[in-house]
């Protein structure tokens, strides 16, 4: 691997599936025929404007580049003359940001016998889909698409880790949301944000079917004409990326199973609260009830008319009797009815 001191930029050289010492910098033209058994990769983070023209002059669709560096751009992957544009997502959850969620762009220019990944900056690391490659040697065997597949491969394995992590959460918030006395206003926030995140992760994580089907029909095609078949072993790259088909499609699921949990959960919630509620009504007013009898008995007894009892103290003694045999029959019933 190797760095210039202009900008970010990271390369590797294989030849014979063997890693080599050489330095790239410009990768060759997509319409050159590449040399037999040498595969390169170039890696441009933040690229500067001359590493971008020199891709343009390379006869690099200028829609291409434009997609590769715009804010905003959904995975996608489209095929030109010659090479292949592929942009996709890697995401991570950052717990000290009020939007969690980090998405990274990272995108591809499938050349001939070069692999080029553009990065507007470096908050993805290429590191891990370099260990990648050199834990499968089969990859680079396969040349430019088993590089890609290498790179979709960890993409797709740390959008696996954000879903479980979310997943984790809902189940966090559940118990919480259960408890006997939850926080309701650090609950509604934790429900909002994860909301949210995954609202952002379905953005990326359900476009990226339609781009590993786009990639799957052109290996299909290659493997039938023999060019991606390993020699001896008969192992095909079709099967790799069948697999990491499988793995986009219960990554999509999974993220629309969080959404209707999510979902779920919100109405719980909003389900509890009229309980709770109603639980806070029926006490209120059992102690309305209640305050109701003595209320009613001294009222009679202060008004301006004669009647047995007025000014003797057998009065009060049976007013006083009245009211809290009232009270007491109220407080049993009610409690028994579980009002109290």
């Amino acid at each position: 691997m190797s760095a210039t001191a202009s900008s970010v930029l990271t390369s590797a050289v294989w030849r014979g599936g063997m890693l080599t010492d050489e330095h790239l910098e410009v990768p060759p033209a997509p319409r050159s025929d590449a040399e037999p058994g040498r595969l390169a990769w170039i890696d441009l983070c933040a690229p500067t404007h001359e590493q971008l023209a020199q891709l343009a002059q390379l006869g690099i669709d200028e829609h291409a580049l434009e997609d590769a560096l715009a804010p905003g751009e959904r995975p996608k992957a489209v095929r030109y003359d010659g090479y292949t544009f592929t942009s996709v997502y890697a995401v991570r959850l950052d717990g000290h940001n009020a939007s969690r969620l980090d998405a990274s762009r990272i995108s591809t220019l499938s050349l001939p016998g070069c692999l080029v990944t553009i990065r507007r900056d470096d908050s993805f690391d290429m590191t891990a889909v370099v260990r990648r490659w050199a834990e499968d040697a089969d990859l680079v065997h396969f040349g430019v698409p088993g590089l890609l597949h290498g790179l979709l491969d960890t993409v797709v394995d740390q959008q696996f880790d954000v879903l479980q992590q979310l997943d984790d959460e809902l189940e966090s918030l559940t118990d919480v949301l259960f408890a006997d006395n939850p926080d309701l206003d650090g609950l509604q926030r934790r429900m909002f944000a994860t909301r949210r995140d995954l609202v952002r992760l379905r953005r990326v994580v359900t476009p990226m079917r339609d781009v590993v089907a786009t990639l799957m029909r052109e290996t299909m095609l290659a493997t039938v004409r023999g060019r991606l078949r390993r020699d001896g072993t008969g192992t095909s790259l079709m099967s790799y990326y069948e697999d990491l088909n499988d793995h986009v499609l219960r990554a999509a699921e999974w993220c629309d199973d969080l959404r209707d949990l999510v979902a779920s959960v919100f109405d719980t919630n909003l389900s509890l609260n009229d309980k709770r509620m109603n639980e806070i009504m029926k006490k209120l007013t059992s102690v309305a009830a209640i305050l109701a009898v003595p209320t009613l008995i001294s009222g009679c007894y202060g008004m301006n008319v004669i009647f047995p009892g007025v000014n003797t103290v057998a009065g009060f003694a049976v007013a006083a009797t009245l009211i809290v045999v009232g009270v007491v029959v109220l407080f049993i019933v009610f409690r028994r009815k579980d009002w109290l």
